[in-house]
């Protein structure tokens, strides 16, 4: 019998259109019972059932980390953002052309002799003596900012998790740095942010689960969206 392969996508925002793209030029047509706000599609590759799931980016990678999917498209910033044990689970089969974006460190744009990250830590370490506190930075990419600070060796900052819109977060008080994804940095100029660090680039990737990677029918779903 014949593996039905299930496949993730996100359900909006800036990858969702480029992905199903990817399957539209593959001729594969994905059918929805409700319409294009449906959360469950269905297709088939010759004679390979294929299920998809339209989730959120970061579901997306959370679906294959927990076997609920085999094939995933999502941002590669947030794959690396997760937890080693779930990398650990999960490769990267192909970088895709599309959802460039780049993580970058802010701070407010008054600051005048703040430009760089070698002015970060000498302000942050000029804070904490006097107020015997961390500078804060605020982001959603806890993980890979940490990461980032450690291996530059920057002392005295510390993040803390936006839960949301982390370019209002230095406006509001709630910290000194905002770390976040910026395409065309125009939120950041809306909001008077001024890049001070460039930590990665990323775009969109193709993943596969490792349990389900060598499943013939998986890896001919792959190869296919590899080409």
């Amino acid at each position: 019998m014949t593996r039905q392969v299930i496949v993730s996508l996100v359900s909006k925002g800036r990858l969702r259109k480029e992905s199903l793209n990817i399957f539209k030029r593959k001729k594969i047509l994905i059918k929805s019972e409700k319409g294009e706000r449906d959360l469950i599609g269905y297709g088939k590759y010759k004679n390979i059932p294929i299920k998809f799931l339209f989730q959120h980016a970061r579901e997306c990678i959370d679906a294959l980390s927990n076997n609920a999917a085999d094939i995933a498209i999502s941002g590669k910033d947030l794959l690396l953002n997760t937890e080693i044990e779930i990398q650990k689970k999960i490769k990267i089969y192909k970088n895709l052309n599309f959802g460039y974006a780049s993580l970058k460190i802010f701070c407010d744009h008054h600051w005048i002799d703040c430009n760089s990250l070698l002015d970060v830590s000498e302000i942050a370490t000029e804070m904490f003596k006097k107020y015997k506190e961390p500078m804060k930075c605020g982001t959603k990419y806890t993980r890979i900012v940490d990461n980032f600070f450690e291996e530059k060796n920057v002392k005295n900052v510390t993040t803390i998790v936006s839960n949301g819109a982390t370019e209002g977060m230095i406006r509001q008080n709630a910290s000194s740095l905002v770390a976040d994804i910026s395409s065309s940095g125009r939120t950041a100029m809306a909001n008077n942010l001024k890049e001070v660090a460039n930590i990665m680039e990323s775009s969109a990737v193709l993943m596969a689960s490792k349990k389900s990677q060598n499943n013939k029918e998986v890896k001919k779903i792959l190869k296919l969206l590899s080409k």
